[in-house]
């Protein structure tokens, strides 16, 4: 089922979301800051952008989750940062990075791609609070990163190439949807440690990709360069190239683009030194 979504504007922020939290807006462009300030939280990342896990009050939650809401709905918040001044002041040129990760996440969701399920994102307005932007999503219940997942010693190698070509078929699934990561890394990949919604792999970190409608395959093959699978490589990319094996031709030109990745992330780590 096609799944809608409304946009909003407030005196206090703007944004989108779910339909079923329209009279929960209030709480979320109001008192919500003040509010998140004294729960108890679980820190994934600080900077830039700072992403947590948390629960909700349980008023709030969506006729998607476990009935049990008594300690509150879980979710992932993440609160957009600036990188340096150009990024803040680039903000009004490039436009909401919360809204568009919400946008992309449903454009995704419709086309059955595998990515948390977007709640609401916003701007706040004013001069305190200098546009800062939210988006919350569904948590994924005891996952980890693709990278974290790889070093794990525990993990079979018959699961590793099974996970590897359901990858194969997410990453295919968001081009065919004419969406462009921009930033597919492994470490933008969630694997849960049992079926949630019925995948086991999920795509996050949204805020760079695109939607194009058509995404070319010299752009594809851009995208899928960034992703470091080392011995992964031959299963992956044949089961990307399911139903079309003329693209299995354009292996060296990926090669050669992997190389360029590398090289390029090694000179960047020298001049960081």
């Amino acid at each position: 089922m096609r799944e809608e979504y409304i946009a909003f504007h407030r005196k206090d922020g703007r944004g989108v979301c779910i339909s079923e939290w329209e009279p929960h807006l209030e709480f979320f462009t109001g008192p919500f800051e003040n509010w998140l300030s004294g729960q108890p939280i679980k820190v994934f990342l600080e900077r830039p952008n700072w992403v947590v896990a948390l629960r909700l009050p349980p008023t709030i939650g969506t006729s998607g989750i476990s009935p049990d809401r008594s300690a509150g709905y879980p979710v992932v918040l993440k609160r957009f940062g600036w990188r340096s001044p150009l990024h803040r002041i680039a903000r009004h040129l490039t436009g909401s990075k919360a809204v568009r990760s919400f946008r992309i996440a449903m454009t995704l969701r419709n086309a059955g791609v595998a990515t948390p399920r977007p709640l609401i994102a916003w701007e706040r307005s004013g001069l305190d609070s200098a546009n800062q932007g939210y988006y919350i999503t569904d948590e994924i219940p005891e996952a980890v990163t693709l990278r974290q997942w790889l070093k794990s010693s525990k993990v079979p190698e018959p699961e590793i190439t099974a996970l590897s070509m359901e990858l194969a078929r997410l990453v295919r699934g968001m081009h065919d949807a004419g969406v462009l990561h921009r930033d597919l890394t492994i470490g933008n990949f969630l694997v849960a440690p049992k079926p949630f919604e019925g995948n086991r792999i999920f795509l996050i970190d949204l805020s760079r990709a695109i939607h194009l409608g058509y995404v070319p395959l010299p752009l594809r093959l851009m995208d899928l360069a960034r992703m470091k699978l080392f011995n992964l490589w031959p299963a992956f990319f044949e089961s990307y190239c399911v139903g079309h094996p003329d693209w299995m031709d354009w292996q060296p030109a990926l090669n050669f683009l992997i190389q360029v990745r590398r090289w390029k992330m090694d000179r960047w780590k020298k001049i960081k030194g």
